[in-house]
């Protein structure tokens, strides 16, 4: 290597070195282009709600709304297929039947050990199959219009009524996980 390749690698390195040491000494709000012209840093935007944290949020607005019987308003009152329409459409999906039974026809089937939030459940409640309806919030709970409590409330699966009058659980509305977005199957 030739002295001048040396005086050139010495000089350069020099450069960097006071540059480095300079840069360490001045305060971080000068290294950032919008302080340096009197704006701050653009916050960052609070992330939206998953479909899990909205279908939620959503349910628990019916809590506590009375049932009646072929109901379909929050004001006047719900009936299982009357709430799980009312929480569809504002979450913005496709406009379902109004009646446990014809819900029970859309989408598909799911396996217990499979059961996502926004699956909807199916129970004999009448001696007819898929009678009653509710939607699945997760940690084994459903949201559901009880005639019998006479109100929109939350239950466990793993209750004995619960169980003994199952009927199945279908995906009406599922997941895009590359969007977030809901899908709607018929």
């Amino acid at each position: 290597m030739s002295c001048r390749m040396r005086a050139i690698g010495l000089v350069v390195g020099a450069i960097l070195v006071s540059a480095s040491a300079w840069t360490q000494e001045l305060p971080a709000s000068s290294l950032n282009p919008a302080a340096v012209q009197g704006k701050s840093a653009p916050e960052s935007a609070p992330a939206a709600p998953s479909w899990d944290q909205r279908l939620k949020r959503i349910a628990s607005d019916f809590m506590g709304t009375r049932y009646r019987l072929g109901g379909s308003s929050q004001d006047t009152g719900l009936d299982c297929s009357g709430l799980i329409k009312q929480i569809w459409q504002r979450l913005g999906l496709a406009d379902l039947p109004h009646q446990a039974a014809n819900m029970a026809k859309l989408g598909i089937p799911v396996q217990l050990r499979d059961i996502q939030v926004g699956d909807l459940v199916f129970f004999n409640t009448t001696g007819k199959q898929n009678s009653h309806v509710g939607v699945y919030i997760g940690d084994g709970r459903f949201v559901h219009a009880s005639s019998v409590l006479r109100k929109v409330t939350e239950n466990s699966l793993s209750e004995s009524y619960y169980q003994r009058t199952f009927n199945g659980i279908r995906r009406v509305a599922g997941f895009d996980s590359a969007s977030d977005a809901p899908v709607i199957s018929e």
